[in-house]
């Protein structure tokens, strides 16, 4: 009976062996197509952005002297003989040496992951370099970008900000980063002025 068991236990573990072999080659297989996706990836968006290119050289070149078109196409064209095309090393991968795979020890499982929620105690924090928040009123953006509304209240201090959010009707609990989150798609530059004037 013993005997019996012990030629078991041998076929199991060559078949576990087997199986751990199988599963290494398909995790180096899987990891060289990942790879070869990602370079095809990189010559697609390469290709993109040289037909961009050349579709704005065209514009400028029609534009500036339409005459000189076909001198640009020559010398686009020039590019696809063979001494212009550089090489580069082939993208294919030889095939890796098998190799038996080491036991690896079962691990604990981890810890889950806290929930990423942002606690709702305010703390401000200044170092040698930050300049406190003050209630100085805000100067209006004299480029013609659109005002960031989100910069400019988080720069409010966080009485003024909860004052804000309570006269607009919003949730005025929580950070300084919360509530100007909150506030930035119903409050103007104005309103952000008026609060701190």
């Amino acid at each position: 009976m013993i005997n019996v068991l012990a030629a078991k236990f041998n076929q199991v573990d060559a078949s576990i062996a087997d199986t751990q072999y199988q599963i290494t080659a398909l995790q180096t297989k899987l990891s060289e197509l990942q790879d070869y996706r990602q370079q095809l990836l990189s010559v697609e968006q390469a290709c993109e952005s040289a037909l961009s290119q050349v579709n704005t050289a065209l514009m400028m070149l029609h534009h500036v002297d339409p005459s000189q078109i076909d001198t640009f196409k020559t010398a686009v064209d020039a590019q696809f003989g063979v001494v212009g095309v550089g090489i580069l090393e082939s993208a294919t991968v030889a095939p890796a040496e098998p190799t038996t795979p080491e036991p690896i020890a079962p691990t604990a499982p981890s810890a889950p992951a806290a929930p990423d929620v942002e606690p709702a105690i305010d703390v401000e924090v200044t170092t040698a370099t930050d300049t406190p928040a003050t209630d100085e009123p805000i100067e209006p953006a004299t480029k013609a970008t659109p005002p960031d509304i989100e910069g400019m209240l988080n720069k409010m201090t966080i009485q003024s900000i909860r004052k804000l959010a309570a006269s607009k009707g919003a949730d005025g609990k929580g950070t300084r980063a919360s509530i100007a989150a909150r506030l930035k798609k119903i409050v103007t530059e104005s309103d952000i002025w008026d609060a701190t004037a």
